[in-house]
């Protein structure tokens, strides 16, 4: 069994002929022995309408017929031989008025009769013409000539189809705007049939009819009556059509037709989108078809409509994060989607603890801190001692604390909550569900050490630790916190205290039993605290340089780098140098504020070398450029500037500076999006929380105390030179830096790794250039670039920008982001600001020769690679970019070529980097860039006629509004191009303006003998489209005197007419419809006499289209069909779309009959041409 049909027509079809008007027999009207209705006798003086005899039987009859249609054009194939295309319909004449007239027709008979007819084109066969009048009086449709209303009413009495009191009836608009407003107004024939058998319908409430529940104006809703249910309504159970295509969607899977069966399950959902088991059924069907993500969207549409069921959100939840793995690139997507399905199980149950984990889990990698603590907070004031929602709890409030935002969740209610939980553990016993366990004290302790209380940590750690070790008796350690010798390995110490009992319990409950992070942890403090020499005792077994020294760097790396950073902070460098030393070997150890602290124990120590390798390594190593990479930069640019490389140093100052200014923005600007998710998806309210009030009490949004504004520096108003056309965009790139301090066979071997790599890079592309070409020879199938292409190119093309010979100074900057114009204000930072306006005075990039000598090296090749093949690299590399729809960055790769000063010098290639530009803008839709790249060519190329039709063409294929085709700037550029050409002509030779864009004069002189025909009708069309129809005429007419027979002049000029005589400004239509149709007709007979089909269909759509759009319905209906008659042989597409137009002409055509009723043509023109 084939896939489930349905179509709109028979549903149109039956609901108009449930609501059409019943015919009925006029008083002056009987009944022929064929059935139709005849006139009858009229009344005699005297006679009244009572006395007459009784109208007939009432019955249904057919729609009206369309008299603008040929039957051939839509017939069935088993009828269409009896008249072919290329015999006209034969209309027989009315010798009793001596006017055409046509018969009534139906779809499936002949055409009998002959006689005269009238045709507008010779070569196209005449269609039947409207009978004497129109089919309904009042119509806006214009009658014929010689058409009257007695001899239309001898053959369709308009009586016969609507009842009237003398009156002809409404008009075709008029009756298709109540067919309009009858849809909008009936429900679906599922509800009618419900209704019809006498029962309620399933979108009926049963108390609508109750006068108590009724309400009355807006007041407020009553409240629901006693043992009344809220909440969702019950499900409807699904109609029969609906459950039968279930069940065809399950027997076609078990007969292995797994397409099928999702055909039979989507169009049951069509029927019912509110069916749980046809969504639930194609969930299962895409699952097991291999599209997961389809899969899982229609579990989510399933659980909106069980919204109640809880295993259902939490099982839809589990899906989404499982899928991250396998669908990388919509891992956000899928987050988010699990973080609503959580949220919906919390709305249906708020107490069920795995939606708020799982919800709570999702803010966190999703980094809405302040929405995961909030859930953890829930969770634990309803069991203060779940240590999984502890942890992370404490998580939450550091990470809230180090961004500045201790105002909401604070470090303080964590070690509150903590000491909750410990009290509750020390006197019930342990939960096997929550068992403490050595991170809970060590996070209790971090807890204490980041608000300030080192003792009080150092103090709880060591308690905690001797209750988990089962010695909580030894009490009298409490009172002893001059030295750690409870927790030495030996007993030489402990034996020295009086209290201590050695024996009472076994020796791996001190020492020994302590694990080596908490050890850790004792000498951070004690180190904080000045106690070295007990610091020093911790230290021992992390020590590199001691017994287990390399093991402790392989295998505890993390506590090797604590300890690092703990000696650094105290002040002790050279020691700390020791530790930080073995580590930068150990990949993904340190961070960019060790990283730091490295570099400046190398400073100290007189290592610049060293101290450079760090600094930069703090640079590439932080993403998300924190306070460490802000100062990395600065201790890198101090260092430059006294090796007096000025350059570097202004670029790195420069960064620190834009990065200062982000982390400035970033904390006035409190409210960011973990504040606002924090108030989404909410399941709770204040009314619910108990326990501990004072971690985060209620506070408004709308009460926020004002914070005081800082004060700015004003900003410039020169815009930033980033496009073609002016416009800004920016995506941040790594920067590769040249190593000042490195050692000479250092820098030596780096060059020489650098450039075999881009060897390698330069092989690869060549064969996958060779291995694209080859497959191209043996299909014509486009694909786009493979990662490796682009990962190689992308290594070339930074290599060749990071070079600053190949551009100037200024626009080196800007491709960095560094605008030398915009003035930056950081308050808290002075240095830097220093350092800029001192180098700033004494920067002279022009004065050494390293640049010019570097050009001349370069004038040819660059690493031994002509240019030419390098912007070869540039212009793949960039669309490349583009169709994988990273558009910006495919911009900012063709404006790196643009300023590049080896290819601005050459003609050629600025024109190849600029047609590349506007390919990449059309695959992004993008219109603005697409006209600037085009203005390029054109001032680029004066006074010639193809820049301006490369206009005209990107225009025409970005699908966008005309707004940058119109825009001002491009009409005053036109403009003044049509004034140069008038005054070379008028006075014997003119040079283009100055005026344009500020560039300089070219001298180039207009050499042209007569006006230009495409400058003309270009900017003709341009005010055509801003509605400035009288001054398009004057541009269009002087086109028109210089290329009279060119076929768009003249289709352009009779449009301009006709879209002028539609305005209601127009003072003489009559004569502007005239002169339009003059130019159009004109346009056709040139049209129609070319051999190729195609142009004679485009000749017979746009003369219909212009008589549809003046109201002649009759006129447009005769060349849309000879638009059908006459399709092209082999119907090609481009990208401007197909050359067949059947399929338009076909759906207008369509518009035509259903405004006149005909819903039979309506259905066959859609069976015929509109069918998929």
């Amino acid at each position: 069994m084939t896939g489930p049909t349905s179509s709109a027509f028979h549903a149109l079809q039956a609901h108009f002929k449930k609501r059409q008007a019943i015919p009925r027999s006029s008083p002056g009207q009987t009944n022929d022995d064929e059935g139709h209705l005849s006139r009858g006798p009229s009344l005699q003086p005297g006679q009244t309408q009572q006395t007459m005899s009784p109208a007939p039987q009432l019955r249904q009859t057919p729609s009206i017929p369309s008299y603008y249609i040929d039957p051939q054009l839509v017939a069935d194939d088993d009828n269409r031989d009896q008249n072919p295309f290329d015999r006209p319909p034969e209309l027989r004449g009315d010798n009793d008025t001596g006017r055409e007239s046509a018969p009534a027709q139906n779809w499936d008979g002949d055409l009998g009769g002959a006689g005269p007819h009238r045709t507008i084109g010779d070569e196209y066969p005449a269609l039947p013409h409207l009978p004497p009048t129109q089919p309904q009086w009042g119509s806006n449709y214009p009658a014929l000539p010689g058409s009257s209303p007695e001899a239309f009413r001898n053959q369709h009495d308009p009586g016969a189809y609507i009842e009237t009191d003398g009156n002809f009836g409404e008009s075709a608009t008029d009756a298709l705007l109540q067919r309009q407003l009858d849809l909008q107004d009936g429900s679906d024939q599922e509800s009618e049939w419900e209704d019809r058998q006498g029962r309620d319908s399933r979108y009926s409430d049963p108390d609508d009819d109750d006068p108590r529940r009724r309400r009355r104006g807006k007041g407020r809703r009553q409240p629901a009556r006693r043992g009344q249910k809220r909440g969702p309504r019950k499900a409807a159970e699904p109609t029969g059509d609906v459950k039968y295509r279930i069940n065809m969607a399950s027997e076609a899977y078990m007969n292995g037709r797994l397409d099928e069966a999702i055909e039979w399950a989507e169009d049951a959902i069509r029927i019912n989108a509110e069916t749980y088991r046809a969504w639930t059924l194609l969930a299962s069907l895409l699952e097991e078809k291999g599209d997961l993500k389809g899969s899982f969207t229609a579990r989510v549409f399933a659980c909106h409509l069980q919204p109640k069921h809880v295993e259902g959100w939490l099982h839809c939840a589990e899906i989404g994060i499982a899928l991250r793995d396998e669908l990388p690139d919509e891992a956000s997507t899928l987050l988010e989607q699990s973080a609503v399905c959580y949220s919906a199980a919390l709305r249906a149950d708020i107490n069920n603890r795995q939606a708020r984990h799982g919800r709570a889990a999702i803010a966190v990698e999703r980094r809405q801190y302040r929405t995961a603590a909030k859930d953890y907070l829930y969770l634990l004031e309803r069991c203060e001692y779940d240590v999984h929602a502890l942890r992370s709890y404490a998580e939450m409030t550091i990470l809230l604390a180090s961004a500045g935002k201790r105002d909401f969740y604070k470090p303080e209610s964590a070690i509150e909550w903590y000491r909750r939980a410990f009290s509750h553990f020390q006197e019930n016993g342990t939960d096997d569900r929550y068992l403490v366990e050595w991170q809970d004290i060590d996070i209790f302790a971090s807890l204490l050490a980041y608000i300030g209380h080192t003792k009080d940590a150092l103090y709880e750690l060591k308690s905690l630790a001797r209750w988990l070790l089962g010695r909580q008796d030894e009490t009298f350690w409490d009172d002893w916190q001059e030295d750690d010798r409870e927790w030495d390995v030996d007993n030489a110490r402990r034996l020295e205290f009086e209290d201590y009992h050695e024996g009472m319990y076994p020796e791996s409950s001190y020492g020994g039993g302590l694990p080596l992070e908490l050890r850790t942890k004792l000498a951070v403090y004690r180190l904080k605290l000045g106690d070295l020499a007990e610091a020093e005792r911790h230290i021992r077994p992390v020590d590199p340089e001691g017994p287990d020294g390399a093991e402790r760097v392989l295998d505890e790396p993390h506590l090797v780098a604590e300890v690092a950073s703990a000696l650094y902070e105290a002040d002790l460098r050279p020691r700390a140098l020791r530790f930080f030393e073995p580590l930068l070997s150990v990949p993904d150890v340190l961070d960019s504020a060790a990283l730091l602290a490295a570099g400046r124990c190398y400073l100290d120590a007189g290592d610049q070398r060293q101290a450079e390798e760090c600094f930069g390594a703090a640079i590439d190593a932080d993403e998300s450029n924190d306070e460490a990479s802000i100062d990395a930069r600065y201790e890198l640019a101090k260092m430059y500037e006294a090796a007096r490389e000025e350059q570097e140093a202004y670029i790195l100052v420069n960064e620190a500076l834009r990065l200062q200014q982000a982390h400035d923005d970033a904390e006035y600007n409190d409210y960011d999006e973990d504040d606002m998710a924090e108030f989404q998806d909410s399941d709770d309210d204040n009314r619910y929380r108990h326990g501990l009030g004072g971690a985060r009490g209620p506070r408004p949004r709308n009460n926020r105390a004002p914070r005081p504004l800082k004060s700015r520096a004003p900003r410039p108003l020169k815009p930033k030179p980033t496009g073609p056309n002016g416009e800004t965009y920016k995506v941040s790139r790594s920067r590769p830096r040249r190593k000042v301090f490195a050692r000479t066979e250092e820098v030596t071997l780096e060059e020489k790794r650098r450039a075999e790599e881009l060897a390698a890079a330069w092989r690869t592309v060549h064969d996958i250039r060779e291995a694209q070409a080859a497959k191209d020879g043996r299909t014509q199938r486009q694909t786009g670039p493979s990662d490796a292409f682009m990962q190689a190119a992308k290594e070339l093309v930074d290599d060749f920008r990071s070079c600053k010979g190949f551009y100037s100074w200024e626009k080196y900057l800007i491709h960095l982001g560094i605008d030398e114009f915009k003035q930056v204000y950081v308050p808290r930072n002075r240095n830097l600001i220093e350092m800029k306006e001192r180098l700033s005075h004494n920067l002279n990039p022009y004065g050494p020769n390293a640049e010019r000598q570097l050009g001349e090296r370069t004038a040819v090749s660059y690493r031994g690679v002509s240019f030419s093949e390098w912007l070869d690299l540039f212009l793949e590399y960039a669309i490349g970019l583009a169709h994988l729809e990273r558009f910006q960055e495919s911009y900012q790769v063709c404006e790196s070529a643009r300023d590049a000063e080896v290819f601005a010098k050459n003609k050629e290639d600025m024109f190849l980097i600029h047609v590349t530009w506007a390919a990449c803008a059309l695959r992004a839709r993008d219109e603005e860039t697409c006209v600037a790249a085009a203005r390029f060519l054109m001032r680029d190329r004066q006074f010639d006629s193809d820049p301006f039709r490369m206009f005209a063409a990107l225009c025409r294929l970005c699908p966008s509004p005309a707004s940058w085709y119109a825009s001002g700037p491009v009409q005053k550029y036109m403009l003044r191009q049509i004034k140069l050409m008038d005054r070379a002509l008028t006075s014997g030779g003119a040079e283009d303006s100055e005026e344009e864009e500020g560039k300089t004069n070219t001298g180039r002189v207009y050499s042209a003998k007569e006006l230009d025909v495409t400058l003309l009708v270009l900017y003709g069309h341009i005010l055509f489209v801003s509605n400035s129809f009288t001054y398009a005429l004057n541009y269009f007419l002087r086109a028109y005197s210089i290329d009279p027979t060119n076929q768009m002049i003249l289709l352009s000029v009779g449009q301009c007419y006709i879209h002028y005589a539609l305005k209601r400004q127009s003072e003489n239509r009559q004569y502007l419809l005239v002169q339009g149709f003059v130019f159009l007709h004109r346009y056709y007979d040139i049209k129609i006499a070319s051999e190729d089909a195609a142009e004679r269909q485009e000749a017979h759509y746009n003369m219909a289209r212009s008589y549809h759009a003046i109201g002649i319905p009759h006129l447009a209906a005769e060349y849309y069909q000879r638009v059908l008659r006459d399709p092209p042989e082999d119907a090609r597409s481009n990208v401007l779309g197909q050359s067949d137009l059947s399929r338009e002409a076909a759906y207008n055509l369509q518009q035509i009959c259903w405004a006149g009723g005909d819903l039979e043509a309506v259905k066959r023109l859609s069976e015929r041409y509109l069918a998929l």
